[in-house]
């Protein structure tokens, strides 16, 4: 019962967050803050900022995005179509925000890749649970990500993504 409330609860909050609002450039990088310097530490630090209680500090999710970035979650569109929710990370975070206690683990559990010079896309598997690390998935789906290699480390344009339902489901290719 609980899921049935927050999923549509986290979708509201997407779905009615502010447009337009300018971002604040995003705070250096800190010691604190995972490394992004190959693809395999940007997966573990997008899981990083990510998960957590909505309250949790985002320096470090601020800090692995491009200022520009954005996130997009697919969403349903009253006459039925599907659409991205275009957010920036500002947007991100007060809709995280809006969750409420919960605490969410998002882990990717199948990364692909493609990389030419400093461009790199990844499509990744990703598994959400809400309140236990090591419980069953509450919410899975697929994030296509686009990643720029700046000559130091990697950092983030956009994450599109769709989480899965019912009617489609994530195809048996892109599961671990």
């Amino acid at each position: 019962m609980r899921l049935n409330l927050l999923l549509p609860a986290l979708a509201l909050a997407f779905l009615t967050t502010g447009i337009g609002a300018q971002s604040p450039a995003p705070p250096a990088a800190t010691s604190a803050c995972p490394r992004t310097t190959t693809l395999d530490e940007l997966i573990k630090a997008i899981d990083a900022g990510v998960s957590g209680p909505a309250s949790k500090h985002r320096a470090c999710m601020r800090d692995m995005m491009l200022p520009e970035a954005r996130l997009s979650p697919i969403a349903k569109a009253s006459d039925g179509s599907f659409i991205p929710h275009i957010l920036t990370i500002d947007e991100w975070i007060d809709g995280v925000k809006k969750r409420g206690d919960a605490v969410l683990y998002e882990h990717q559990v199948k990364v692909s890749s493609e990389v030419y010079g400093h461009v790199a896309h990844l499509w990744s598997t990703y598994e959400l649970r809400i309140d236990k690390a090591d419980g069953p998935p509450t919410v899975r789906g697929i994030n296509s990500i686009q990643a720029v290699y700046d000559g130091k480390r990697w950092r983030i344009l956009d994450i599109l993504w769709q989480a899965e339902t019912p009617d489609l489901p994530v195809p048996a290719k892109y599961l671990p």
